[in-house]
């Protein structure tokens, strides 16, 4: 992740999306076309690229087309060099069909990259006023399902333009369906179902359409009319079809089809436990109420999942990444999709563990995939000129320093976020940790005691993994440290034994915390704490390869546990499984 300062006025906002001619001196500012606007912010924000995402994605609803005619083998090479240059793992391709099409498709994708692509089936709705249409369509999708189909989408022409004999528009809770919808159920093959559009797109196109550049270039995407039915009454009628079906898993594209109306959205999710959502394209409208949006992927982060509805490109995925990830202001978000709406977005900075489930983990389970098992991490340490230690973090030279997640390590009530940064210099290794809480638990009131008992941070250095030995340090909230040299041996810890950290100068540990909201004492109420460490390389010199240069590589973890519950929370940098002392799943600090 890079963060940089840029003068957002030196982007400039496309608003019109036809060809754009310049006005001429002689022009009155005054008549000014709206389609001729093309403002230039004047806010200087921070802008962060998120070139890859903080867990692997499944991207849940894209379209990548099908046919062996259409899905060769140099288009389907640029799809994977798109999804690995930005970190995605599988992408759901919902343009399977059926039949021979729905053969090749597999063949060229699923079958050819197992892992990477899986097809959803779709109806074939010709023939609907046929008496036996519903049970062809069954035995149709049957046969798709055991081709290997992973679920089922339907097109929002459901309700818009699907029309039987008489003219009279087929809704999604048509009970010519209803057998669709309960073989899905049976086989447990989730419903990927857009149905509507935006809600600008039901309006006239007036002055007050806020979509109203959109409208004009694509004007087949207004829906306002005679000839179509209220958008309540499409979303009403899917709502309709998924209580009708509670075995069944719907996935409602679009942010439940209804973004602009989260609350309504949620009121759904809190009703249907069988209903889920998706957010593709719809990041322009969840960027612009950031606060409404943060609070409903927190609430709601088992029931939504990631999703693009657009051809795999880096630049797209990480506008997503973005918005997902970060917390920047004002910023335009077209290349994810494209231009919707005359405004820009927020980011919502999600914690890692709502990430986690949003990018991958639900998909996986209602897809039944099986999540690999993650690689240790690696991480970039930055050089820095010695500064002096806070306790707060508040030297210039962090201003450039990323944070490191910490991850939950097991489900609490407890959802406090957690990070660490790391910079060297020529003479020593600084680490800043940050936590957010409530209260100080931890009550010790000396170093060396056993601080792991209460509120800490700790950090785990192995300089060498192909010697024994390696260092552990502790600190409290109180500002008490328990610095340690331990060895293992076939995987076990055979030795410890306290580490003298203030012998000499050269290897004295400078040490500072800081409490945010309160005071560094027993039971003090609080909102955050941090630790601010400098290791100089002298006190490590008894471990090998204990001074890097540029390129060394150590193995590392970082940890913290809180008392807060019962149980105690902890967090690690990677996982572990029951010893913090699992050398083989730590991470590894690259020095740059």
């Amino acid at each position: 992740m890079k963060v940089t300062l840029l003068n957002t006025g030196a982007l400039l906002i496309v608003l019109c999306l036809g060809s754009l001619s310049a006005l001429s001196a002689q022009d009155d500012i005054r008549e000014l076309k709206l389609k001729d606007w093309q403002p230039r912010s004047m806010l200087v924000t921070k802008q962060t690229v998120v070139e890859t995402p903080r867990f692997p994605v499944i991207d849940i609803h894209n379209h990548l087309g099908g046919g062996a005619e259409y899905l060769t083998e140099e288009r389907v090479a640029r799809y994977l060099a798109e999804m690995d240059s930005a970190g995605v793992r599988t992408v759901i391709n919902l343009d399977g069909g059926s039949g021979q099409r729905l053969r090749e498709t597999l063949a060229a994708l699923d079958q050819k990259h197992p892992g990477r692509f899986l097809t959803f089936a779709q109806v074939d709705f010709t023939g609907i006023d046929d008496e036996d249409w519903s049970a062809r369509e069954v035995e149709r999708l049957r046969n798709s399902f055991e081709l290997g189909a992973r679920g089922l989408k339907f097109h929002k022409s459901l309700g818009l333009r699907i029309r039987d004999k008489n003219g009279q528009l087929m809704m999604p809770d048509d009970p010519r369906l209803d057998p669709i919808y309960g073989l899905c159920g049976e086989l447990g093959k989730p419903i990927v179902i857009h149905v509507s559009d935006p809600a600008a797109f039901f309006t006239p196109l007036d002055r007050f359409n806020e979509r109203w550049h959109e409208l004009n270039q694509h004007p087949d995407w207004l829906f306002f009319g005679d000839q179509f039915p209220p958008r309540q009454q499409i979303l009403d009628a899917l709502e309709r079809a998924v209580a009708r079906h509670p075995g069944t898993t719907f996935i409602s594209t679009h942010f439940g089809n209804n973004a602009e109306n989260l609350e309504a959205v949620g009121r759904q999710l809190d009703r249907y436990p069988n209903l889920y959502v998706d957010f593709d394209a719809r990041i322009s409208e969840l960027g612009r109420q950031p606060y409404t949006a943060r609070r409903f992927f927190v609430k709601y982060q088992d029931r939504i999942l990631f999703g693009t509805d657009t051809t795999p490109r880096r630049d797209a995925f990480r506008i997503y990444y973005r918005f997902l990830e970060t917390d920047d202001e004002y910023f335009d978000c077209s290349a994810s999709h494209h231009l919707q709406g005359f405004w820009m977005i927020y980011g919502i900075h999600l914690p890692d563990e709502v990430l986690g489930k949003v990018y991958h983990e639900n998909a996986e389970r209602l897809l039944g995939m099986t999540s690999p098992k993650p690689r240790p991490a690696e991480w970039r340490v930055g050089r820095t000129e010695d500064f002096e230690v806070t306790g707060d973090g508040s030297s210039a030279a962090w201003k450039e320093a990323p944070w490191l997640s910490l991850e939950k390590r097991q489900a609490t009530e407890l959802n406090y976020t957690s990070q660490v940064k790391l910079l060297y210099s020529k003479t020593g290794v600084y680490i800043l940790f940050r936590g957010t809480d409530t209260r100080i638990s931890a009550s010790l009131q000396s170093d060396g005691a056993k601080l792991w008992t209460e509120d800490v941070f700790e950090a785990f250095f192995w300089p060498d993994e192909s010697q024994p030995e390696y260092f552990e340090y502790e600190i409290s909230p109180l500002g008490f440290e328990l610095p340690l040299l331990v060895s293992q041996r076939d995987g076990k810890m055979f030795r410890w034994q306290p580490w003298s950290t203030v012998d000499t100068v050269s290897r004295a540990v400078k040490k500072k915390v800081a409490v945010e909201g309160g005071r560094p004492r027993s039971g003090d109420r609080a909102t955050a704490w941090s630790a601010e460490m400098y290791f100089p390389f002298a006190l490590l010199e008894p471990l090998h390869n204990a001074t890097p240069a540029p390129g060394t590589r150590w193995r590392a973890n970082f940890y913290r546990v809180d008392y807060d519950s019962q149980p105690s929370t902890a967090w690690s940098w990677t996982p572990v499984e029951r010893s913090f002392h699992q050398l083989s799943a730590f991470g590894t600090l690259i020095f740059e």
